[in-house]
């Protein structure tokens, strides 16, 4: 799904997801090797949620892409800067036309 014009220029920002691979038997997880680009928008707040175990962690931020983003709380995420913090959460929004954008959530 290509971004409409009018939101692309509010998603200034690359992120990259690469999926779950495999756990080992010692609960260790690996990743795959070529991630997803996705453009997004990050918005940096801490803030209290819920984790998919409905733990209460802190959440550091959020990466907003526009359209449906095929990611899980396992996945691995890849800031800009570089860092690859936790995925706590991941929902998908909709509107009248269907799947708009997926809130990726974040720890520290």
């Amino acid at each position: 799904m290509a971004i409409a014009r009018d939101f692309y220029v509010m998603m200034p920002e690359t992120v990259t997801v690469y999926a779950t691979s495999t756990m080992d038997k010692y609960g260790s997880q690996s990743w795959s090797g070529s991630g997803t680009n996705y453009r997004c928008r990050l918005v940096w707040d801490s803030r209290m949620v819920r984790d998919a175990e409905g733990r209460e962690i802190l959440e550091a931020g959020r990466a907003i892409v526009y359209g449906p983003a095929t990611v899980s709380v396992k996945d691995k995420l890849t800031l800009p800067n570089g860092n690859s913090p936790l995925v706590t959460t991941v929902a998908t929004i909709k509107d009248e036309k269907g799947d708009h954008h997926t809130v990726i959530g974040f720890g520290a």
